[in-house]
């Protein structure tokens, strides 16, 4: 197909051009009863595009759409201005319903147990391999995902991760395989993976190692604007009218319209300039790395063998400078004005895509000898912060179905007082968004522990209904 076609920008074009007596939604009319305030920020024609799914706009949807599968090389593609949280939950909804099982690796977005929560499938949580010398979740291992088909024949999907956060993506043509040889569809959530398949230097896109079911946060790391992100199914395992159904409950009935034109010219960039662009991406994220090495008490991921590490993610150890990953974002973001994508208890993460340039790596590098220098010498202990346990995701299966604690009688108790009961919220360090504990979990103590450590040093809890963390919800 001629990727150089971008049917939506040209529908937009169009618009701008046409002089009509709007009498359709939304309010402000293509603008004329915008703020001027916020129009002299945002520019005139950002509000005389904001329009609702018009006749003559159904055609370049689907256009754009079909130019897409074709970038990507799926089968379907569904544009998505919910964002890939209604991607993943699409995927649940489409394969399993109540009383399914589904293998799922434990270190899922939170979207997917909201997913769980709307088709009642029954989780069987995949626990993950780490690596405690880099405080790194290395995903699902192909040997995981055999044992647990085995024991779990009747399993509907399965549904992974890859990449995480940390840019690790696993081995997915094995995962594929062992998937597929049970006759179950592998699912997986890509977010973090539109860039990948347009660089011979960088890992496989799931889609290329033959999943069933991605979806792909565009946003993130292919350039379009946030909250877009695109659907991709291939094969004959899942039917098209299965993920349309769902689509249809999930998505918005007013999809925004700047946001498809956002996927349909960030589709364009990345197939028609991707590589050229990523080779200067690889380029500056190796810089980064080689001079950050060469810091006192830092190390990057390049110390480690991982063949299936995205190369644009990069991650920091900062956990020899006696201090925690959020002290660190602070000092960096107040004090230097460079911005990391994650902090954690002993790393901050950086994500580099397309739009990073050589003054981004400068800042970056003189950031962390500034903080090197001024805090190397603290004296707080960051390990004193850190509960002393194998990996900070669980590896334990739920004793309620996340449907059935979300719908369960709840009380409100302390913390301290919950261990052993089962949670009816799913608390998340956020970013990454995986949840420490799951609705439906039984409250450990290891899990407590380090969720306090971690809102102790700085970081944010997402899902807990008392921001203090003094009492959770758990079941009655």
């Amino acid at each position: 197909m001629n990727q150089n076609s971008v049917p939506l920008l040209e529908a937009a074009r169009r618009y701008l051009d046409i002089d009509h007596a709007p009498f359709y939604m939304p309010a402000h009319k293509r603008g004329q009863s915008i703020d001027r305030e916020f129009m002299a920020l945002m520019g005139e024609n950002i509000f005389r595009l904001d329009l609702p799914e018009l006749p003559d706009l159904e055609e370049p949807v689907a256009e754009a759409e079909v130019l897409a599968a074709d970038a990507y090389g799926s089968d379907r593609a569904w544009f998505l201005t919910n964002g890939s949280t209604c991607g993943v939950e699409a995927m649940l909804l489409a394969t399993c319903q109540q009383g399914d099982k589904i293998l799922i690796g434990r270190n899922c977005h939170k979207a997917a147990i909201a997913g769980l929560v709307l088709n009642g499938a029954t989780p069987i949580y995949l626990p993950t391999d780490y690596l405690p010398e880099f405080d790194l979740d290395l995903g699902v291992s192909p040997k995981t995902l055999e044992l647990f088909l085995n024991q779990h024949p009747d399993a509907k999907a399965v549904m992974l991760v890859s990449p995480n956060y940390f840019g690790v993506c696993g081995e997915l043509e094995k995962m594929v395989a062992i998937a597929h040889s049970f006759n179950v569809p592998l699912l997986v959530d890509a977010a973090h993976g539109a860039h990948l398949g347009f660089h011979p230097d960088l890992p496989i896109s799931a889609l290329q190692a033959g999943a069933d079911l991605v979806v792909q946060s565009t946003h993130k790391m292919a350039g379009s604007l946030t909250q877009s992100s695109m659907l991709h199914l291939q094969g004959d395992r899942i039917a098209a009218e299965q993920v349309d159904r769902a689509l249809q409950i999930l998505r918005s009935s007013s999809p925004n319209l700047l946001l498809m034109i956002s996927l349909d010219v960030a589709r364009r960039q990345m197939a028609i300039n991707g590589k050229e662009l990523l080779t200067e991406t690889l380029r500056l994220a190796k810089e980064a790395r080689s001079q950050l090495n060469q810091i006192s008490k830092l190390r990057t991921f390049s110390q480690i063998e991982i063949s299936t590490l995205d190369q644009t993610r990069l991650t920091v150890m900062i956990d020899q400078l006696n201090m925690t990953g959020f002290e660190a974002d602070i000092y960096l973001h107040s004090q230097l004005d460079v911005m990391a994508e994650m902090p954690t208890l002993t790393q901050l993460v950086f994500s580099l895509s397309l739009g990073n340039t050589q003054t981004d790596i400068d800042r970056l590098v003189q950031g962390f000898q500034k903080l090197g220098k001024e805090k190397a010498n603290s004296e707080k202990q960051t390990a004193n912060l850190i509960p002393n346990y194998q990996s900070p995701i669980p590896n334990y299966q739920p004793k309620l179905t996340p449907r059935e604690a979300y719908f369960a009688k709840s009380d409100r108790i302390p913390l301290n007082q919950a261990i052993g009961r089962i949670s009816v919220e799913s608390l998340c360090p956020y970013p990454p968004g995986i949840p420490l504990i799951c609705i439906g979990e039984e409250i450990t103590l290891e899990v407590v522990k380090m969720l306090q450590a971690i809102l102790r040093s700085g970081g944010i809890i997402n899902g807990a209904s008392d921001e203090t963390l003094e009492t959770i919800l758990v079941v009655k």
